[in-house]
């Protein structure tokens, strides 16, 4: 079974892929900066998406939209091309390389389709954010979610939160592991049978 992980250099993005290999998935990497076997893809460029998409030959039975920047960003302190540059990749890049497979047919059917979301774009869960451009770019992403779960029949699409995690982008204070977090979302990802939903890494069901 094949599944493809963007992002998949560092943080939760490397440990989903070697969790997956640890699983026995054969695994599809992309990164932007390419190691070993990795796929190069920049999903703040649309021509680098469709490049990708025409060059990869194996069709997704799961595909993890993971890869995702996060800027500090408050209001009163606000930069225009941050928000731009978020919405690139965490919302757009996600969107149109779902859409991208879809069209060439690299997408099973009977597969999935996880967005790797955030609990900080729950508009009812969020009281306050550290990064406005984060957190918008996540309830965007969670309505791609929705949109697409109703759009690709036959295919699963969920929104999934990976907990506060011990990354580069979550810090130091965080207090998932990244191989725990890689765990839970797998562990998610085999045994949901739902479509159009936002859970946590545990399978616990979030609100939007």
């Amino acid at each position: 079974m094949n599944i493809l992980i963007t992002g998949a250099n560092r943080g939760i993005g490397r440990a989903l892929l070697l969790e997956a290999q640890r699983r026995g998935y054969t695994t599809i990497a992309t990164m932007r900066n390419p190691v070993e076997s990795a796929y190069y893809l920049d999903l703040s460029e649309k021509d680098s998406i469709d490049k990708f998409a025409d060059e990869l030959v194996e069709t997704v039975d799961i595909l993890i939209n993971n890869a995702g920047v996060l800027y500090k960003d408050n209001f009163g302190n606000l930069d225009y091309e941050n928000f731009i540059k978020t919405f690139k990749v965490n919302t757009l890049g996600a969107l149109f390389l779902t859409e991208a497979l879809y069209k060439r047919g690299k997408l099973r059917q009977g597969g999935k389709v996880v967005n790797i979301s955030s609990v900080l774009g729950s508009i009812e869960l969020t009281s306050g954010t550290n990064s406005f451009s984060y957190s918008l770019s996540k309830a965007a992403l969670n309505m791609v979610t929705k949109l697409l779960s109703n759009k690709l029949k036959g295919i699963s699409v969920i929104s999934v939160h990976p907990g506060w995690v011990k990354t580069e982008m979550g810090g130091k204070e965080a207090p998932v592991l990244p191989n725990d977090s890689a765990k839970g979302i797998l562990n998610v990802i085999e045994e949901i049978n739902d479509t159009g939903v936002f859970v946590d890494y545990t399978g616990k069901l979030l609100p939007w």
